[in-house]
């Protein structure tokens, strides 16, 4: 052993000399008078017995189960281990509850608990014992060179002590005694005062019951006349055979002028329960159990936490039991569970399962149970079997939501969907802000004519194609319309947002003296964190899936007269709501945000704006983003993503029919709507890769169309 572990042990081993006394000998801060020696051991004491018979009966409701952890993270359950056995019969004379019972006492009310292990003749332990705190002493040499070289077991009845090794004792602990490190620190040792109060408090109610503390009636003759002891005795007796037993309450006449004067205490005088109430809250609290689950009257006249009696046992289970029976396990993983082979890998634990305190409502199981299901998290199979319906091998299947997308472990999207990542932000250009809905710059609407060569189709596929781009062209309004009603508040409660985030925070800015940079930009991050974006993102995203499967549910119709099928393959749908997620992507809220409120400081301070105009600048600006208002904002995106919307809904099912190549139908479909540069490509024929990159690169207000193309 190294030199300095050597020292370091021998160090902790003399923190206690040998024959100190032990704490409980030893009186309270702040009094002379020794309470603990006057409580004892506290078996006769109820404030103590009560919470300590509840832990020892709860207990043993869980089940100590070893398990072992192997590699992948498969768990294996060890029912049959040797340990667990010895525990479940420990000796000829008692079983596993009782040997819990006792541990639990010393441990609650000591911080000390020991077994003895009786071993056979292999070495292994074949008994166990336990022994009450009293009769057992961990012991350092004298030198002072090891920190536990032996255990004192004094049994009494005339048996000499006994030298045991501390290889053959179990010794739970709570915690660790400062001032004795080789024991742990009685739970209770804090309310020593307030345990001697409520005995003596039961002692004092006892007495004056016994006796009636004092005379219950005083009688003395009137006018100074002394009566002999006889006549008192006389007296005294003929009193208690006349008004006692059963004769209570009778009439009283005496023979001469008397005076009968009642006595002593009434019930409410002999009252003390606020003094034991004190005590039996903070013995409780300190046993991490609630007073009303014991049954004490302070526990039961408490309802300030507002809680059931079924969430306070829980919590004595949660803040008492559990913590407990977790050290317990934890000191027989070290001290007993290596006597029966390597305990490496291995868990000992307490199985909870059948505790009923811990146990689910059955509605809150089956809808704890449902959640799990609706989220794809577990199988019918495993949701039948938790709420006790029959299962079988048909319902081993998950029912995944339609708008999730199924992504291999290290990808970051389905493989197909790769040219979506190329699309341009949904950003208007600095100069256009404030031009017309489809207006660009150049005074020309914003479409892409893309591609006007390759193969055409047939009149007759043309003609086809046409009436499916046209049952889908009057879908348009509606579907742009209800996706904009959902965006428009997004982004005023987005505005409204940064108002209220930048309002306390603008104080620091003086109207009347120029910008200073640095000041804003502070101004800026801290209202951008205040904000936390991408929270505002999620929903977007949330928002974006639930369109685009809209536009896909929408049409259904479509669908079917173009022979794509009179459903929405679960498959189909995740693709389309997941296109929407990654297209809400491109609607960059964090940079968006973060230029309009930096965009109206700096415009709102170079006109000297005060804090109010300054906050109600910031909530235009971040509202219409790269637009003018909120509803030009939510306009746009809403006619370019249900366009989207439709084309890679359209794309999405052909490919899963089957189908190879689609055909384009460029501008708006109808009488006088045609115009030549946007027919030019009308009839192409492409590859569903192709189509996909064409939808991506379209611009905002696009016009541009798909239809199935099913071959000759």
């Amino acid at each position: 052993m190294s030199n300095w572990l050597t020292k370091a042990r021998r160090a902790a081993a003399q923190m206690l000399h040998p024959g100190s006394a032990p704490l409980w000998a030893t009186s309270l801060r702040g009094t002379k008078f020794n309470y603990r020696r006057a409580v004892g051991d506290c078996l006769d004491a109820s404030v103590v017995t009560a919470p300590v018979q509840f832990l020892q009966r709860s207990l043993p409701e869980a089940r100590l189960a070893l398990r072992k952890r192997q590699r992948g993270g498969k768990v294996s359950e060890l029912p049959d281990h040797d340990m667990l056995a010895l525990i479940q019969s420990p000796n000829p004379f008692y079983g596993d509850i009782a040997l819990w019972f006792g541990t639990v006492l010393s441990y609650a009310i000591d911080g000390n608990a020991y077994w003895i292990k009786v071993r056979n003749g292999a070495g292994r332990p074949a008994e166990l014992w336990w022994v009450p705190w009293w009769m057992m002493e961990p012991v350092a040499p004298q030198q002072g060179d090891e920190f536990l070289s032996h255990y004192i077991y004094r049994p009494g009845g005339g048996i000499p002590p006994q030298r045991i090794a501390p290889e053959d004792v179990v010794h739970f602990r709570h915690g660790i005694n400062p001032h004795n490190l080789r024991k742990g620190l009685s739970p209770i040792d804090g309310v020593i005062r307030d345990i001697y109060a409520d005995l003596e408090s039961a002692n004092f109610i006892a007495s004056l019951l016994r006796n009636m503390g004092v005379p219950g009636v005083v009688i003395s003759p009137k006018g100074g006349a002394m009566p002999s002891a006889e006549d008192v005795e006389a007296t005294k007796t003929w009193f208690k055979q006349a008004f006692g037993g059963d004769n209570r309450g009778g009439p009283l006449v005496m023979g001469a002028p008397t005076d009968v004067v009642p006595y002593g205490f009434n019930p409410q005088q002999m009252n003390m329960s606020e003094a034991r109430d004190v005590a039996e809250e903070r013995v409780c609290a300190c046993l991490g159990v609630p007073a009303a689950v014991v049954g004490f009257g302070a526990g039961l006249q408490s309802t300030k936490v507002g809680a059931t009696m079924k969430e306070l046992r829980q919590l004595a289970w949660h803040n008492g039991i559990l913590p407990m029976g977790r050290a317990l396990a934890d000191e027989l993983k070290r001290s007993l569970l290596p006597d029966f082979g390597d305990p490496a890998g291995l868990e000992l634990y307490w199985d909870t399962d059948e505790v009923l305190a811990l146990a689910e409502d059955e509605d809150k199981q089956e809808e704890r149970a449902g959640k799990a299901l609706q989220r794809g998290a577990i199988t019918v199979y495993e949701y039948r079997q938790e709420t006790g319906r029959d299962a079988d091998e048909s319902h081993k299947i998950f029912l995944r939501p339609i708008n999730l997308l199924e992504v291999g472990e290290g990808q970051s999207q389905a493989p197909r969907a790769d040219p979506l990542r190329a699309a341009p932000l949904l950003a208007a250009p600095e100069a256009g802000k404030g031009l017309p809905l489809g207006q660009k710059e150049d005074g020309h609407e914003g479409h892409d004519h893309g591609r006007a060569n390759g193969r055409r189709a047939t009149p007759e596929q043309m003609k086809r194609g046409r009436a499916y781009a046209l049952m889908l062209q009057r879908q348009e309004k509606g579907l742009q319309e209800a996706f904009e009603n959902r965006l428009t508040p997004f982004f005023a409660r987005l505005g409204k947002a940064a108002k209220a985030a930048a309002l306390p925070l603008l104080g620091g800015l003086d109207p009347a003296a120029k910008a200073h940079k640095s000041t804003v930009e502070q101004i800026l991050a801290d209202v951008m964190e205040m904000l936390a974006i991408p929270e505002w993102q999620a929903e977007l995203t949330q928002a974006y899936g639930a369109h685009y499967l809209e536009v896909a549910a929408a049409s259904q119709d479509a669908a079917e007269q173009a022979s794509l099928g009179t459903s929405l393959p679960d498959p189909v749908a995740r693709a389309i709501v997941a296109s929407g997620g990654r297209r809400a992507g491109l609607v960059d809220l964090d940079a968006q945000t973060e230029k309009a409120i930096y965009e109206a400081l700096a415009e709102g301070r170079a006109q000297g704006e005060g804090v109010a105009a300054l906050a109600q600048r910031i909530e235009a600006f971040t509202e219409g983003g790269p637009w003018t208002t909120p509803e030009i904002r939510a306009r746009i995106i809403a006619r370019t993503e249900t366009k989207f919307a439709q084309n890679i809904s359209t794309i999405e099912r052909a490919a899963a029919a089957g189908v190879a190549e689609l055909m384009i139908f460029d501008g708006r479909l109808g009488p006088g709507r045609s115009a030549e540069e946007h027919i030019a490509r009308n009839g192409t024929i492409v590859t569903v890769e192709e189509a996909t990159a064409l939808a991506v690169a379209e611009h905002p207000n696009g016009t541009l169309s798909f239809a199935p193309h099913f071959g000759e």
